[in-house]
């Protein structure tokens, strides 16, 4: 089959960012498949042009087997407005590429909802060809706007995206979602209920290199590889690095930030003005590096505010790295499904509460040896087991398949 996916925020794998979305095409086009991946010139993670020149609107080039569609978009830098500029500006532009338009027509268009406006200009592609739809919901909007407290349910913004999203969830053959329990609130959307399909995040097993061993120091390093965004609640972190070092740990347990966001200035000036020692601020690298910073460190740390938007689970890429790097995990999240639990990969503490972040990394911290260390195995062995994305590309090509089936 001949399958677009639709994505901004995609990325190749020399850039920072979220791998999933071309490892997925990877696997399809690895079954035979001719896969085009749609994306954004700008790179949300860098905030930086990341592969066109002036003057190129467009450019079409391949990667591993998967054909890449890159598409300028304005940039957006620290700028909530210019950001919705920009996602309106990929849809339009994604309506309206040469490129796509003399390609073969395909039998399926994947639009994936980092925003709706990218999964509504798919489902157009995809009526346009006569295609399949599938739409891939990473959050679900605009729900979460409103569980977030950003805009009420009766704003006019959310009643548009919520009409465009009923209207994506009952045109699509197949609706893959990242939430392990949100498939109730789909089938109330107007789904098919045969056709919603859990397809979490994962990691590319071929990519990740041996579990390097636990460090054997004094020093204990908890690392946050990631976004710094505002649902992270990184200051909560900030609170528990000055407890330790009001408890004279500053010189035995550090915290250390690998990534970029939108919080990320606010989140170092903040450190500094706290005067926190033991706290380290590392720019983003791209994915494939994602390890090498894990395991220079003794435990990830996974961490979201509460929300109720987290009631139908989560699927943080982050939290896998953590497991495929074989590093114990401090997760500090309220949601409907705790893999950290489930894997006994590491410890639980209570969200944006410092002093439980504090008190659970430094019981972590006072674990023997071997405890730690099989703890990282443990999630070594369950993102193998259970989110491998080269096992997960076969749910993507099942969905593909449903919806392609029944636009004919």
């Amino acid at each position: 089959m001949r399958v677009w996916i639709v994505n901004q925020y995609a990325v190749p794998p020399d850039q920072p960012g979220g791998l999933r979305p071309f490892a997925l095409a990877k696997e399809l086009a690895l079954s035979g498949h001719d896969v085009t991946l749609v994306l954004g010139s700008f790179n949300h993670w860098t905030r930086r042009e990341s592969r066109l020149k002036e003057g190129q609107d467009e450019l079409e080039e391949f990667i591993d087997g998967v054909r890449f569609v890159w598409i300028r978009v304005p940039p957006y830098p620290g700028s909530t407005v210019r950001r919705f500029f920009s996602m309106v500006a990929f849809a339009r532009r994604v309506a309206t590429s040469a490129i796509l338009a003399n390609l073969e027509p395909p039998d399926a268009v994947v639009g994936s909802n980092p925003h709706l406006f990218a999964a509504l200009a798919a489902e157009r592609q995809a009526e346009r060809n006569g295609a399949g739809f599938v739409f891939e919901v990473r959050d679900i909007w605009p729900q979460s706007l409103i569980d977030y407290g950003r805009l009420s349910p009766s704003h006019p913004a959310i009643l548009v995206m919520s009409a465009i999203e009923r209207h994506l969830v009952r045109r699509a053959g197949a609706v893959l979602t990242l939430l392990p329990d949100s498939k109730k609130y789909f089938v109330e959307k107007g789904a098919d209920p045969d056709g919603v399909m859990w397809l979490p995040n994962g990691v590319y097993l071929p990519d990740l290199p041996p579990v390097r061993e636990l460090p054997q120091r004094d020093e204990f390093t908890v690392v946050f590889a990631g976004i710094h965004g505002v649902a992270n609640g990184l200051d909560t972190v900030l609170d528990a690095a000055q407890i330790l070092t009001e408890a004279g740990m500053a010189n035995r347990i550090r915290f250390r930030f690998v990534g970029d966001g939108g919080e990320k200035d606010r989140l170092v000036k903040r450190a500094t003005e706290m005067g926190l020692t033991n706290v380290e601020f590392r720019p983003s690298v791209p994915k494939a590096k994602v390890s090498d910073e894990i395991a220079e460190a003794d435990a990830g740390l996974m961490i979201l505010k509460s929300s109720p938007v987290f009631r139908w689970g989560v699927s943080p890429n982050k939290l896998f790295d953590y497991f495929g790097a074989g590093r114990p995990v401090v997760y500090s999240v309220e949601a409907s499904n705790n893999p950290v639990r489930d894997a006994e990969a590491g410890i639980t503490v209570v969200p944006e509460d410092a002093r439980s972040l504090a008190e659970g990394v430094l019981r972590l911290s006072e674990a023997p040896f071997e405890e730690r260390r099989q703890m990282g195995l443990n999630g070594r062995r369950y993102v193998e087991e259970h989110h491998d994305l080269a096992k997960l590309g076969r749910v993507l090509e099942a969905a593909v398949k449903r919806a392609a089936e029944r636009a004919q």
